[in-house]
């Protein structure tokens, strides 16, 4: 709208009126009114912070120094749908893994509750020596049935310390993002998520105008990973001294030879910026890819899981019988 010569509060009422958000309504709404009175639409924009993130208006900040509000928030459209798109990605390759997981901790758990008890008394009852790995599923399936309200409070412990724990704690913040960045099948993907969420901030926001010193403090908040955000602080610090920032990502491994091969050519012919949405653009087609192969290598990783637990508990069962039928 504002591409088409629609004055600003016009377009903010548009908005408005459009939303079906309620909340979201309100909000467009108070923007009228602050553009209205005078104020700019960046500032109007930072007394939200809940609702617009320092990146937005930042850019918003930009377009409207330079005049060209309506490219920085078609900018701004275009990075959201990337992002929307790479989440829907990841949540529509995981459904189907997480839910075969969650039907495999049932079963698991229904049969070291209901099942194995069951035999165990038939065992008792017939007074039979049970072998080592009977035993053992016997003592776990007793200690499930005793202990159940801990097998389900266990992993809601674990992802309460995983979610909140790194709020309270950069150590273990830091700790958490190294070792995520060194699992065997998702470290690769994160590294490459943290380096395309990297190059599409910078350079959509040295596109927008934004220095470059500026901008790598925008992208340090921007990172979610601590050894990322690490290494973009210390490219900002860098820059700030007069070096290059590649001298610095080059020392952390976050940052693949390729990306930064590619960083170091776009500084020395001063393009930083048509380098950045190159290597985001070649991440836009890799990642997509990378997120099949990931979760199609999970699918029958699950299913051997699976498999195997059910023969170990069937072994557990029939090895006490067949000694029996022998001694018979």
């Amino acid at each position: 709208m504002l591409a088409a010569g629609i004055p600003i509060s016009e377009t903010l009422l548009a908005v408005s009126e459009s939303t079906t958000h309620i909340g979201f309504s309100a909000v467009i709404r108070d923007l009228k009114m602050n553009v209205e009175a005078g104020i700019s639409l960046d500032v109007s924009l930072s007394r939200h912070p809940k609702v617009f993130s320092s990146q937005i208006i930042n850019l918003v900040k930009a377009g409207e120094y330079s005049g060209n509000l309506p490219v920085a928030c078609e900018d701004i459209s275009l990075h959201l749908e990337w992002v929307e798109k790479i989440l829907a990605e990841i949540k529509q390759a995981s459904i189907y893994p997480i839910t075969i997981l969650i039907a495999v901790m049932g079963l698991v758990m229904l049969m070291f509750m209901f099942v194995v008890p069951r035999f165990n008394e038939i065992f008792i009852s017939l007074d039979l020596e049970l072998p080592l790995l009977t035993r053992i599923v016997v003592d776990i399936g007793n200690f499930t049935t005793q202990y159940w309200w801990l097998m389900l409070a266990l992993p809601l412990a674990v992802f309460s310390f995983l979610k909140y724990a790194p709020r309270y704690s950069p150590s273990i913040a830091w700790k958490l993002d190294r070792l995520i960045l060194n699992l065997p099948v998702f470290g690769n993907l994160n590294r490459m998520l943290q380096q395309s969420r990297f190059c599409h901030n910078l350079g959509l926001l040295l596109k927008s105008g934004i220095p470059i010193l500026d901008a790598l403090s925008l992208c340090k908040d921007l990172v979610t990973n601590q050894v990322m955000k690490k290494a973009v602080s210390e490219a900002e610090a860098a820059v700030n001294e007069g070096k290059q920032m590649t001298d610095v990502l080059g020392k952390h491994d976050i940052i693949s030879p390729i990306v930064l091969r590619m960083m170091m050519v776009g500084e020395k012919t001063g393009q930083l910026e048509d380098t950045m949405e190159h290597a985001s653009q070649r991440f836009d087609k890799e990642i997509p890819r990378l997120i099949k192969q990931v979760f199609s290598i999970i699918e029958p990783l699950i299913m051997i899981t699976l498999i195997a637990i059910v023969g170990i508990i069937g072994g557990a069962v029939f090895l006490p019988m067949f000694s029996l039928m022998s001694g018979v």
